[in-house]
């Protein structure tokens, strides 16, 4: 896992972690009326599980004599400020899908690194639980909304 290449695909992953929508939002800490604190749960649960990713992520960038470089949050989330929760949970289902996306694009330009291609296949697997989760919260917020 010599190859800058790999560091440099292993960064990106590494700003997809740590910069990820629900990574975002535990800075921003919305408004959440009574009763839908389970939002807030997944979300810390998906950072927790981030988190956790991205040190092993920066443990293999460090292995290869490079430094981590996570970047900055995508402006556009700055647009997320005083939003009622379901959009962002709308919104974080959104970008969940971009980020699987880019993440399997990196899974299959890791080919010639069996560690990196392994970790970013976990981190695949990871993403699209979350997306699972998330889409359980706006699943159960429609059915909340429809027994009304």
């Amino acid at each position: 896992m010599n190859s800058p290449n790999t560091s440099s695909l292993l960064n990106r992953l590494l700003g997809i972690t740590c910069r990820s929508f629900p990574q975002y939002l535990q800075y921003a800490r919305p408004y959440v009326p009574g009763g839908r604190q389970e939002v807030l749960e997944t979300f810390d649960a998906i950072v927790a599980d981030q988190n956790r990713l991205a040190q092993r992520i920066s443990q293999l960038v460090i292995d290869a004599q490079q430094l981590p470089r996570p970047g900055e949050f995508p402006m556009e989330f700055t647009d997320s400020h005083d939003l009622d929760i379901d959009f962002l949970v709308s919104a974080a289902i959104s970008y969940q899908r971009q980020d699987i996306e880019s993440i399997g694009a990196l899974a299959e330009q890791l080919q010639n690194s069996p560690a990196a291609k392994s970790l970013t296949e976990e981190a695949l697997g990871m993403a699209k639980g979350h997306l699972d989760s998330l889409t359980e919260l706006l699943d159960a917020t429609a059915d909340a909304t429809a027994a009304k």
